[in-house]
């Protein structure tokens, strides 16, 4: 998996060093217009880097986003192991008696399950 991230980084960069040769030079200037300040004569080269940079940040800050939610969920989910482990350990040391009482009543049907405050009372 490795061979094939160290591969695509060097074609990006191979890409930008490629366009980088190929507008270097005077006639490749272009007017940058942003929302407040406009700018003229700026290298294309120049714009091309700054927009690489912005994407990389933009695409940092989400990687960072979805690490950040990605390692809270695992922790929660490890919590839950931990607390999963130690009650079938408790289940697994209890007598073979006490725990067949106990699931006795897993082959009912629920219908048949009375409540314990329906035992005071009677329903006709």
């Amino acid at each position: 998996m490795w061979i094939i991230r160290a591969t695509l980084a060097l074609l990006v960069i191979v890409c930008v060093v490629a366009f980088a040769f190929y507008n270097i030079g005077p006639g490749n200037e272009v007017d940058v217009n942003l929302i407040y300040v406009s700018y003229t004569g700026v290298p294309m080269i120049t714009v091309v880097f700054w927009a690489f940079v912005g994407g990389m940040i933009v695409s940092l800050s989400l990687f960072i986003s979805v690490y950040i939610r990605l390692s809270v969920q695992s922790r929660s989910y490890r919590r839950r192991v931990r607390a999963l482990e130690s009650e079938v350990t408790v289940l697994r040391n209890r007598p073979i008696e006490e725990s067949a009482d106990l699931l006795t009543g897993a082959d009912k049907p629920k219908s048949e399950f009375k409540s314990p405050f329906d035992q005071g009372t009677s329903n006709g």
